[in-house]
């Protein structure tokens, strides 16, 4: 229900700022943030403002990707925010100690003073901000393909996105994922925390690049829909593994580009 609040905002704001431009539409979407922030929290504040990002960058006739980019750059911000407040211990323990508390007041008997589950919890707080970001992420490219749905009905155009089938990151993340690695390995504190919520993200973006290669090469050779549903249903049945393969997948794909997405450079074209 809340990333439906979320998509909600951020179309609003879309196709705001495709009727009346990014600053016509700037006033209206202002209220509408500072609104939706006070109301329903911070997080939702930033659905209108990355809309109106991503409406001056087709503005300034950018590609999906980078409007894509552009729009998330809030969301960043919200959660290195979100990643320094995490460790302020005593925002870390009372947070873990509501949750603690929703979950008695749900019943749930906590064994040996509830320190498993304390532990769990402390660790699920340590990843939040990429789970803040990710979901930011979610709700754009669902708000963005839901506009696309419904602008024609008020005679605004948006430019089409790419294709799942034929999507693919930027392969200058890997080299984000290698500095998380490093710093996962090296760091401490601060750095720890922030290499654990790159790996999250690098590796739900090369979970998508694996799910996307599987989409392509279904599609190519005709496999029934039906069969292709049943296929990602036994994958969720394995959500853990199927999460490492479709990584492993996207990364080998970032190398060996599989699709041909890459474009052909100067010598394979004289080949």
């Amino acid at each position: 229900m809340l990333i439906l609040l979320g998509i909600a905002l951020m179309s609003f704001s879309l196709l705001m700022g495709l009727r009346y431009g990014s600053r016509g539409a700037l006033p209206l979407v202002g209220l509408l943030c500072l609104g939706a922030a006070f109301l329903l929290g911070p997080a939702f504040g930033l659905a209108p403002i990355m809309g109106l990002i991503a409406v001056l960058r087709m503005e300034q006739k950018e590609s999906y990707g980078r409007v894509l980019a552009m729009a998330c750059t809030p969301a960043v911000g919200f959660s290195l925010w979100q990643l320094v407040q995490a460790r302020d211990p005593v925002h870390r323990a009372e947070r873990t100690t509501t949750v603690l508390e929703q979950f008695q007041a749900l019943g749930l008997d906590l064994e040996d003073g509830g320190q498993a589950l304390h532990a769990m919890v402390d660790a699920v707080l340590r990843v939040q901000p990429s789970i803040e970001l990710l979901t930011l992420l979610l709700t754009f490219v669902l708000a963005y393909r839901l506009s696309q749905t419904i602008a024609p009905r008020f005679e605004l155009e948006l430019p089409a996105p790419v294709p799942l089938p034929l999507w693919r990151p930027w392969d200058e993340l890997i080299w984000v994922l290698i500095a998380a690695l490093g710093l996962g390995l090296f760091g401490s504190g601060l750095m720890a925390d922030l290499a654990l919520n790159l790996m999250v993200v690098t590796g739900v973006l090369y979970g998508a690049q694996g799910l996307a290669v599987l989409r392509f090469f279904a599609q190519r050779k005709g496999v029934p829909l039906l069969v292709e549903l049943s296929f990602y249903l036994g994958l969720l049945l394995v959500a853990g593994l199927a999460f490492l393969l479709l990584a492993g997948l996207g990364l080998l794909d970032t190398w060996f580009d599989w699709r041909r997405l890459r474009p052909a450079s100067s010598e394979e074209e004289e080949a």
